[in-house]
Protein backbone atom coordinates (compact mmCIF):
# COMPACT_ATOMS: atom_id res chain seq x y z
CA UNK A 1 0.00 0.00 0.00
CA UNK A 2 1.29 3.56 -0.66
CA UNK A 3 2.08 5.73 2.02
CA UNK A 4 -1.23 7.69 2.99
CA UNK A 5 -1.65 11.59 2.42
CA UNK A 6 -2.93 13.40 5.75
CA UNK A 7 0.00 13.36 8.12
CA UNK A 8 -1.16 13.02 11.79
CA UNK A 9 -4.25 12.47 10.66
CA UNK A 10 -4.10 8.79 9.48
CA UNK A 11 -7.76 7.90 11.01
CA UNK A 12 -8.37 9.86 8.18
CA UNK A 13 -7.26 7.38 5.45
CA UNK A 14 -9.39 5.01 3.83
CA UNK A 15 -8.05 1.70 2.47
CA UNK A 16 -8.97 0.92 -0.96
CA UNK A 17 -8.49 -1.91 -3.72
CA UNK A 18 -6.20 0.26 -6.62
CA UNK A 19 -6.92 -2.34 -8.40
CA UNK A 20 -11.02 -1.94 -8.70
CA UNK A 21 -10.28 1.38 -8.28
CA UNK A 22 -7.76 1.72 -11.64
CA UNK A 23 -10.77 -0.39 -13.71
CA UNK A 24 -13.42 1.33 -12.62
CA UNK A 25 -11.82 4.52 -14.52
CA UNK A 26 -11.34 2.52 -17.35
CA UNK A 27 -11.91 3.12 -20.54
CA UNK A 28 -15.27 0.70 -21.88
CA UNK A 29 -15.94 -0.24 -18.01
CA UNK A 30 -18.79 1.75 -17.26
CA UNK A 31 -20.66 0.68 -20.64
CA UNK A 32 -19.95 -2.62 -20.18
CA UNK A 33 -21.63 -2.73 -16.88
CA UNK A 34 -24.57 -0.03 -17.88
CA UNK A 35 -25.43 -2.38 -20.59
CA UNK A 36 -24.78 -5.79 -18.67
CA UNK A 37 -27.08 -4.28 -16.19
CA UNK A 38 -29.71 -3.32 -19.02
CA UNK A 39 -30.01 -6.14 -20.79
CA UNK A 40 -28.68 -8.98 -18.60
CA UNK A 41 -26.92 -12.08 -20.09
CA UNK A 42 -25.19 -11.30 -22.84
CA UNK A 43 -22.77 -12.99 -25.73
CA UNK A 44 -19.88 -11.73 -26.61
CA UNK A 45 -20.53 -10.35 -29.88
CA UNK A 46 -23.73 -8.97 -28.67
CA UNK A 47 -21.93 -6.80 -25.96
CA UNK A 48 -19.80 -5.44 -28.45
CA UNK A 49 -22.49 -4.39 -31.07
CA UNK A 50 -24.30 -2.37 -27.89
CA UNK A 51 -20.65 -0.45 -27.02
CA UNK A 52 -20.28 2.27 -29.75
CA UNK A 53 -16.31 1.92 -30.94
CA UNK A 54 -15.10 -1.33 -28.54
CA UNK A 55 -12.68 -3.80 -30.29
CA UNK A 56 -12.47 -6.98 -29.87
CA UNK A 57 -9.60 -7.04 -28.14
CA UNK A 58 -10.25 -4.11 -25.89
CA UNK A 59 -14.06 -6.18 -24.85
CA UNK A 60 -11.93 -9.65 -24.12
CA UNK A 61 -9.48 -7.64 -21.89
CA UNK A 62 -11.84 -5.84 -19.71
CA UNK A 63 -14.66 -8.75 -19.47
CA UNK A 64 -11.10 -10.48 -18.01
CA UNK A 65 -10.57 -7.37 -15.54
CA UNK A 66 -14.09 -7.41 -14.56
CA UNK A 67 -14.26 -11.01 -14.13
CA UNK A 68 -11.30 -11.19 -12.01
CA UNK A 69 -12.51 -9.18 -9.77
CA UNK A 70 -16.00 -10.99 -9.70
CA UNK A 71 -18.06 -7.87 -11.18
CA UNK A 72 -18.84 -10.15 -14.44
CA UNK A 73 -19.74 -13.20 -14.49
CA UNK A 74 -18.80 -15.82 -17.22
CA UNK A 75 -21.23 -18.48 -17.99
CA UNK A 76 -20.62 -21.59 -20.91
CA UNK A 77 -23.13 -23.62 -21.90
CA UNK A 78 -22.30 -27.10 -23.70
CA UNK A 79 -24.30 -28.30 -27.25
CA UNK A 80 -23.43 -25.94 -28.64
CA UNK A 81 -21.02 -23.95 -26.99
CA UNK A 82 -22.28 -20.86 -25.46
CA UNK A 83 -20.79 -17.79 -23.19
CA UNK A 84 -22.76 -15.75 -21.64
CA UNK A 85 -21.36 -12.80 -19.74
CA UNK A 86 -23.90 -11.28 -16.83
CA UNK A 87 -23.68 -8.46 -14.09
CA UNK A 88 -22.79 -9.94 -10.75
CA UNK A 89 -24.33 -8.19 -7.45
CA UNK A 90 -20.79 -6.84 -6.84
CA UNK A 91 -20.67 -5.14 -10.38
CA UNK A 92 -24.28 -3.74 -9.99
CA UNK A 93 -23.23 -2.38 -7.30
CA UNK A 94 -20.22 -0.91 -8.50
CA UNK A 95 -22.34 0.74 -11.78
CA UNK A 96 -24.62 2.10 -8.89
CA UNK A 97 -22.03 3.74 -7.33
CA UNK A 98 -20.38 5.44 -10.40
CA UNK A 99 -24.30 7.05 -11.50
CA UNK A 100 -24.58 8.16 -8.04
CA UNK A 101 -21.21 10.19 -8.07
CA UNK A 102 -22.17 11.20 -11.41
CA UNK A 103 -25.20 12.16 -10.18
CA UNK A 104 -23.67 14.59 -7.55
CA UNK A 105 -21.17 15.64 -9.86
CA UNK A 106 -24.18 17.27 -11.81
CA UNK A 107 -25.68 18.37 -8.86
CA UNK A 108 -23.04 20.39 -8.33
CA UNK A 109 -21.88 21.76 -11.81
CA UNK A 110 -24.96 20.86 -13.97
CA UNK A 111 -24.81 23.92 -15.87
CA UNK A 112 -21.50 22.43 -17.39
CA UNK A 113 -21.85 19.35 -18.65
CA UNK A 114 -19.68 18.74 -21.65
CA UNK A 115 -19.20 14.84 -21.75
CA UNK A 116 -21.33 11.71 -21.43
CA UNK A 117 -19.96 9.25 -19.46
CA UNK A 118 -20.51 5.83 -21.44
Amino acid sequence: MSSKCCINDEDLCIAYSSRLFDLITKKYTYAILIVLDKYGRLRFNELQRKINGITKKALSTRLKELESLKLVKREVEQEPIRVYYSLTTEGRAVKNAIQILISVINLIDGDHKDAFLC
